[in-house]
């Protein structure tokens, strides 16, 4: 028989579906001994006998038998031919010799030439119309551990650069991509370059990237503070009185219940400083109590004024907790002026603090009060141990504490005599419950 190159491709494919079984694939191309064949199953090689049995051949075509299910996405059968490059027969020097086994031995000759035209048509080459240029590979010293380049000038192999260079950018691309995404509009619409425009607070925000993750789990007081930015203001310009009532956190949660009264005792504090200044004298009264009732009823009455002061200071800590709650978080807030490049390792945070950004602007806005409680940080610090107290009490009980800022002021100024009275307020109960004979007494 003869054989036409043209019509001798020695590589055939077959697709079969997901989920479909198929056993038998055609042969279309000449090969003679069934380990001419190799069988791929998704680009997995197969073993004769153990895998797939092959029929015909000889100088013709044949049949694959091989049971194959297709993937999921479906699955790729390809046959190859790899006919032996050898001679099998050979011919008398002389007398007669067979010519059937002349003509397989030219078949032969011919289908090897055709597998090596089929490998050659898929290696890497040169088009007819390119150039000359060297494609011999730099000697293995010099192509260890690099790429496969191409001069840029001369278009002749080369070694590249470092495979671990190639891998380094490798393992960044999705964040380049990330990049990408964020100034093409993908993800936010010029992103990157309204970044640009702003890369001096971006600097500031390089040596605080930690407190930015700090921002982050706090979000929601972060939108609180932004809500009351107007009461941030005004503690912030209170920021000494703030310092002052720090020390004494424990105290002004035990006053918060009084609210109501702070401002009366503020009102009355010369009076409450003449109290503190004969505390010792009230203990003794409060020790004599049952046998000078009917007067220290009267001092009890007017004492009771100066108590229901100290409670409105005390009634009010939660708002002043509120406010510390609020100079931490500025101070934290402050953190998020960090540099981009210390912010990309606290991207998911950033995502979070991005949702609340509106809050986060609303902030920046105050960014001179922000300032001024950041220099009271330790206090904030003190008052945040008090945190419980400030979600006891509302918005609208912060605005009341501004509103008295000034008598939180005096009180803050008078706040000796103001402990003096907390640690004998025992004593204080006492001639309250008979604050009728204590004013008898004083008459």
């Amino acid at each position: 028989m003869t054989i036409n190159i043209a019509d001798n491709s020695p590589r055939v494919s077959y697709s079969v579906a997901q989920g479909v079984t198929q056993t038998s694939f055609t042969v279309s191309f000449e090969f003679f001994d069934n380990d001419d064949l190799n069988v791929y199953v998704d680009g997995t090689l197969k073993t004769l006998t153990t895998d797939y049995t092959v029929t015909g051949g000889d100088g013709s075509t044949g049949t694959v038998t091989i049971s194959v299910t297709g993937a999921s996405g479906g699955s790729t059968v390809v046959i190859t031919r790899d006919i032996d490059l050898e001679r099998t027969t050979d011919f008398p020097a002389s007398g007669a010799f067979n010519i059937a086994t002349l003509n397989t031995e030219l078949d032969r000759i011919i289908a090897i030439a055709a597998d090596l035209d089929d490998r050659a048509a898929r290696a890497l080459q040169l088009t007819d119309f390119d150039v000359a240029a060297g494609l011999t590979l730099p000697v293995v010293d010099d192509r260890k551990g690099r790429v496969l380049g191409f001069n840029a000038v001369t278009g002749a192999v080369e070694a590249g650069p470092s495979i671990a260079d190639t891998e380094s950018l490798a393992n960044v691309s999705a964040d380049i991509a990330l990049l990408a995404d964020i100034q093409d509009g993908t993800i936010a619409t010029n992103t990157i370059t309204t970044v640009s425009s702003v890369s001096s607070e971006v600097a500031t925000l390089g040596a605080i990237s930690t407190d930015i993750t700090t921002v982050s789990g706090i979000s929601a007081n972060v939108t609180t503070v932004s809500g009351i930015s107007a009461n941030v203001t005004t503690v912030a310009s209170v920021s000494s009185e703030v310092a002052t009532l720090a020390p004494i956190s424990t105290d002004i949660t035990t006053v918060s219940s009084n609210n109501t009264n702070v401002t009366t005792v503020a009102t009355n504090i010369n009076a409450v400083n003449t109290v503190a200044s004969n505390i010792s004298n009230i203990n003794t009264v409060a020790n004599d109590l049952l046998e000078v009732v009917s007067e220290i009823e009267t001092v009890a009455n007017d004492l009771n004024e100066a108590t229901s002061e100290i409670e409105v200071v005390a009634n009010n800590i939660a708002n002043v907790n509120t406010v510390g709650t609020i100079s931490g978080n500025v101070t934290t807030v402050a953190g998020i002026s960090a540099d981009v490049t210390a912010v990309a390792a606290d991207a998911s945070d950033i995502g979070v603090v991005a949702t609340n950004i509106v809050n986060v602007n609303a902030v920046g806005g105050i960014s001179g009060n922000v300032t001024t409680v950041a220099g009271i940080s330790s206090d904030v610090t003190t008052v945040a141990g008090i945190s419980a107290d400030i979600s006891t009490v509302a918005n609208t009980d912060l605005t009341a504490v501004i509103s008295n800022a000034s008598n939180i002021s005096t009180v803050g100024t008078n706040i000796s005599s103001v402990n003096t009275v907390a640690t004998n307020i025992s004593s204080v109960t006492n001639v309250s419950n008979n604050i009728s004979s204590v004013n008898s007494f004083s008459n």
